[in-house]
């Protein structure tokens, strides 16, 4: 069954993320890129980028603007709807595409396919995370790379599962609650907002948000199931490995 996610919610995504860690997570694709293709510095002008959950297109429009020709996908209409309105004006370089991970079809294929902000948290099953690998493996160039990130299941059982949070901002509040299931590493998110829409009147709407997280021994066997020959795996936007309270898988798959 699909679910409808980041629907109305995208109308306040940027705010709610404004301090989410964007720069490290540029950081982290330079020197990876800087490792992988060395000093052939005239790449960038003919690199081929998919920002895979591009959201509202914060890391798509920085590629852009770093002169990568990117492929911004997302399964929210919404999202794509946002991250299109942050352009001034429209670009061949920069393609938004309204797509499904497990069935990646791209206008052509890249050099590298990123997805970073735990997007592949979203596919619930084993089945549907090795579909997603298949497919972007298969819209890669000979040599191409996939670079993202994963929630592990520490940050689910530990920081996200069975907790309320709740911010209150000028036009907006919010209350998310969370609950836990501990056989299947499995967070459910209630998200309720309070969007004001007059001085003193605000509208009520609601969300619900699943995310599982896979031991690291699973997302590697999957990803050479996949077909990738190589894969290796950091932690917390370094290549240390993982200890046993690590936050965010980092893997890079070749």
């Amino acid at each position: 069954m699909e679910r409808t996610i980041y629907g109305e919610f995208a109308d306040f995504y940027d705010e709610l993320m404004q301090d989410a860690p964007y720069d490290e997570w540029m950081r982290l694709f330079h020197e990876t890129l800087e490792r992988e293709l060395g000093n052939q510095t005239d790449v960038r002008s003919r690199f081929k980028v998919a920002d895979l959950g591009c959201g509202t297109g914060t890391i798509s429009i920085r590629l852009l603007e770093e002169g990568y020709q990117v492929f911004a996908v997302d399964l929210s209409e919404e999202m794509l709807t946002r991250a299109q309105a942050k352009l001034p004006h429209p670009t061949p370089f920069l393609r938004f595409l309204q797509q499904d991970l497990r069935r990646l079809l791209l206008p052509e294929k890249v050099d590298c396919a990123l997805s970073f902000c735990d997007s592949l948290n979203y596919l619930l099953e084993e089945t549907d995370l090795l579909q997603a690998f298949r497919s972007v493996r298969s819209q890669l160039q000979p040599g191409g790379f996939f670079l993202f990130d994963m929630h592990t299941p520490f940050k689910l059982r530990e920081e996200l599962g069975q907790q309320t949070f709740y911010d209150v901002r000028d036009d907006v509040a919010y209350i998310w609650q969370s609950q836990f299931d501990p056989v299947r590493c499995q967070v459910e998110y209630d998200v309720t907002f309070f969007a004001q829409v007059e001085d003193e009147l605000y509208r009520r709407f609601q969300e619900t948000h699943w995310q599982r997280a896979y031991p690291k021994e699973v997302i590697m066997r999957l990803l050479r199931e996949a077909g990738f020959a190589h894969v290796e795996i950091g932690a917390d936007f370094c290549w240390e490995e993982p200890s046993e309270t690590a936050l965010r898988y980092f893997i890079l798959a070749k």
